[in-house]
């Protein structure tokens, strides 16, 4: 049960943390806070369902392998998505 609640509990503190970083430039923050709700919000309708039709194929400890690949190829990333070393997020916009 804690480890259901620490991953809640991850899970809600990602989205608010993803859309502040996406208003970080003025310039275009409308667009990048448009990209991160709907992907947030698609995540939030379409997971539990393909979680489900998974588990219903493969067994419950597959489809959750599914989201753990998930979270894993999202730390791979997250490296890439920073910004250059110099460079601030407000000062790249203009």
């Amino acid at each position: 049960m804690a480890g259901a609640a620490l991953w809640g509990l991850g899970t809600a503190l990602g989205f608010p943390v993803g859309m502040s970083a996406a208003r970080d430039d003025p310039a275009h923050a409308a667009a990048r806070v448009s990209v991160v709700a709907t992907i947030g919000y698609v995540a939030f309708l379409a997971g539990p369902p393909l979680i489900g039709f998974l588990g219903e194929h493969t067994g419950t400890l597959r489809a959750l392998t599914v989201t753990g690949g998930l979270v894993a190829l999202g730390l791979l990333i997250s490296g890439v998505l920073r910004p250059l070393p110099g460079t601030s997020a407000r000062s790249v916009g203009g």
